[in-house]
């Protein structure tokens, strides 16, 4: 009789389902007219994704700096990441291509997907990056979501980048113009 734990397997969907729901959340908002204002995502719209999802604030052109993030990346990158760099998550060598990836999600205003690697796994995890905007319509927070794919990511590591892809957003709704009817009353 062989017995195995259908832990690692049920963790991975999960993982899987979290970031579907970070895209759903998004797309959702991004459908009423434009990227979605950072104020606008409601934690408990994306409840069952917290612990595989971030929120990073960008400074410069292509950096940015985690401000939040579940106690699953938090596991993935050794402990408490508020506050530090988001290419600190990523190999030295690996950091330039990302801080690229970064800079063209938020100048194209789409979302993109990584696969990362670690060691000897080709892919051992998936990052999504979704730009958010500020009042003043500039992209200034990022919602994102790292999620392990197959045996279990040994914590603290370094990622590596296997490919990136940028998605296409969704159609946006055309802004609405005020139609003017005159009215002429000759009483």
């Amino acid at each position: 009789m062989i017995i195995t734990s259908l832990t690692p397997h049920v963790l991975n969907r999960h993982a899987a389902r979290a970031l579907g729901i970070l895209d759903a959340c998004w797309r959702g908002l991004a459908a009423q007219g434009d990227v979605p204002l950072w104020s606008r995502v409601d934690p408990a719209d994306i409840q069952d994704a917290l612990d595989h999802a971030f929120l990073a604030e960008r400074y410069g052109q292509s950096h940015a700096r985690i401000r939040v993030a579940g106690g699953s990346v938090a596991e993935m990158t050794g402990g408490d990441c508020a506050g530090l760099p988001l290419s600190l998550m990523f190999r030295p060598e690996d950091r330039p291509a990302f801080n690229e990836a970064l800079r063209t999600a938020c100048d194209s205003r789409c979302p993109i997907e990584l696969d990362l690697s670690v060691a000897k796994q080709d892919v051992a995890a998936r990052m999504v990056l979704y730009p958010l905007r500020a009042e003043s319509g500039r992209i200034t927070q990022l919602l994102g979501g790292l999620a392990p794919i197959g045996e279990t990511v040994a914590a603290p590591c370094r990622f590596g980048l296997v490919a990136i892809r940028a998605t296409t957003p969704p159609v946006m709704a055309p802004a609405r113009r005020s139609h003017l009817r005159l009215v002429v009353n000759n009483a």
